[in-house]
């Protein structure tokens, strides 16, 4: 058996998120190989995800916010380009304002349009395609 040493035991504890004594234990199963520790801790079901704080989910969601744009467009004319926090945000703080807005823009025939990378994007257009049509 090889030698288990401590670096091996805290980097398993970190990447698997488990005690010492399971780190431990899976090192002596694969004989000190910290892959197959890993698998053997996976294959047990004993990984457990790192718990994560209120601020870091709420952070990435203002992330993810922010880097998908909130666009109303006419053909190749764009009246508003800007990051879909803030259009959230007007649209909350100026309710009525925005609403009458967003009314005024679809009946003259201006698109809204929501760019960015991840697939609520791809909802949202097809919705707002759907209702402008």
């Amino acid at each position: 058996m090889e030698n288990i040493n401590l670096e091996q035991i805290d980097l398993i504890m970190q990447r698997a998120n488990v005690s010492y004594t399971e780190a431990k234990e899976a090192l002596e199963q694969s004989n000190g190989d910290i892959v197959e520790a890993l698998l053997y801790l996976e294959k047990a079901n004993k990984i457990k995800t790192a718990p994560c704080s209120k601020g870091e989910g709420f952070k990435a969601f203002i992330s993810k916010l922010n880097a998908t744009q909130f666009q109303l467009h006419k053909k190749e004319h764009v009246y508003v380009d800007a990051p879909l926090s803030i259009a959230i945000l007007a649209l909350i703080l100026c309710c009525p304002f925005s609403i009458i807005g967003l009314v005024i823009a679809l009946i003259y025939g201006i698109r809204i349009n929501i760019k960015g990378e991840n697939n609520i994007a791809q909802k949202v257009n097809a919705a707002f395609d759907s209702f402008q049509k």
